[in-house]
């Protein structure tokens, strides 16, 4: 008989697009699954979806919650999860319907298997493809996550492709034994995914690297969090800074673990900038803003070390701006970047 897995669904205000997202799970061609909708205090009818399929499939479970968002709903299926096996699924976001089963035929003396994904479009999809494919040691891809070296500054788009705490089966045990947790971003302000996914390859010996797209990531979701300006971002961002410093030393990671943290920090700057640009402060408080980022503790010694040589020429210029602190040009840039991902 199959083993069972846990299918955690954190549901918030999503009544557009969760139907495709259930269609998909409860259509999947590997059927012994626990579909675990927490409903996080959804104000739409989200609940009322959730309740609707929950008649139509004995296998779903409808958790309600008064709102502690992302972090605190999948917190929540994990205390409710029984299955052996566990996964993440965004309820803006669907799967192939044979992911599941493509996906868990490769978990074989390894401890997590991870795939790939299409980013979607209103018009198109583009397949995210890892470069990597096969049974890897869970230290290399713990050193992946946590930042580039190398060659691989060549495209920083590839910065969080392999962190998302979707698109993975997890063993259900090694989370509830060692207690992992999704961080909230009320107090990290971003990679609550990677610390929960570098937390679990901490306690893992090996993962399985599938190069194949079986997840559809929906990046024109109109509540996505790139359309507004976060106050506070900076410090928040600091305090992820200072608990990923912290788990390096307690782990005694190698040297590469710190260029690759280093390198993070440096890559920051994109989304702490581009957070910037949505700010409705004049342009000179906007540069003003930026030398903060730039002059702070982290930014500033990260980026002493940080090799330009590897990055494509518009992005040698971006952090060649960042580097030195030129904040005009940077903010400029920025602007650019900025009209290129609303389109």
């Amino acid at each position: 008989m199959s083993q069972m897995i846990s299918v955690i669904i954190p549901v918030y205000n999503v009544s557009k697009y969760l139907k495709q997202c259930l269609d998909s799970i409860i259509n999947q061609t590997y059927k012994n699954l626990e579909i675990i909708l927490v409903n996080d205090g959804s104000t739409d009818d989200s609940l009322t979806i959730c309740e609707e399929y929950q008649r139509l499939d004995s296998r779903i479970i409808v958790v309600s919650q008064a709102n502690k968002g992302l972090a605190g709903a999948r917190n929540t299926g994990i205390e409710t999860a029984t299955g052996i096996y566990l996964m993440f699924v965004d309820s803006d976001d669907w799967m192939e319907l044979h992911a599941i089963e493509t996906a868990f035929s490769n978990m074989n003396e390894v401890d997590l298997v991870c795939f790939s994904f299409f980013k979607e479009y209103p018009t198109n999809q583009i397949p995210r493809a890892f470069g990597l494919n096969g049974r890897y040691k869970a230290s290399f891809m713990q050193r992946k996550i946590t930042g580039p070296i190398n060659e691989e500054l060549s495209d920083p788009s590839h910065l969080e492709t392999l962190v998302t705490a979707w698109g993975k089966i997890y063993k259900t045990n090694i989370i509830k034994s060692h207690n992992i947790k999704s961080k909230n971003l009320s107090e990290i302000g971003a990679w609550e995914d990677g610390f929960f996914t570098w937390e679990y390859l901490n306690q893992s010996q090996f993962v399985f690297i599938l190069d194949k797209p079986l997840y559809n990531y929906r990046k024109f979701n109109s509540e996505s969090i790139t359309s507004n300006y976060k106050n506070g971002l900076l410090e928040k961002t600091n305090h992820m800074f200072d608990l990923l410093s912290e788990q390096l030393n307690k782990h005694k990671k190698g040297l590469d673990y710190f260029e690759a943290f280093h390198n993070r920090i440096c890559l920051s700057v994109i989304g702490l900038g581009l957070n910037e640009s949505f700010n409705k402060a004049s342009f000179f408080t906007q540069c003003k803003n930026m030398k903060t980022v730039l002059n702070s503790k982290y930014h500033k010694e990260a980026y002493k070390n940080l090799e330009l040589r590897y990055f494509p020429i518009h992005w040698k210029l971006f952090f060649f701006f960042s580097k030195y602190r030129l904040t005009i040009p940077l903010m400029l840039l920025l602007k650019v970047i900025k009209k290129i991902i609303k389109k």
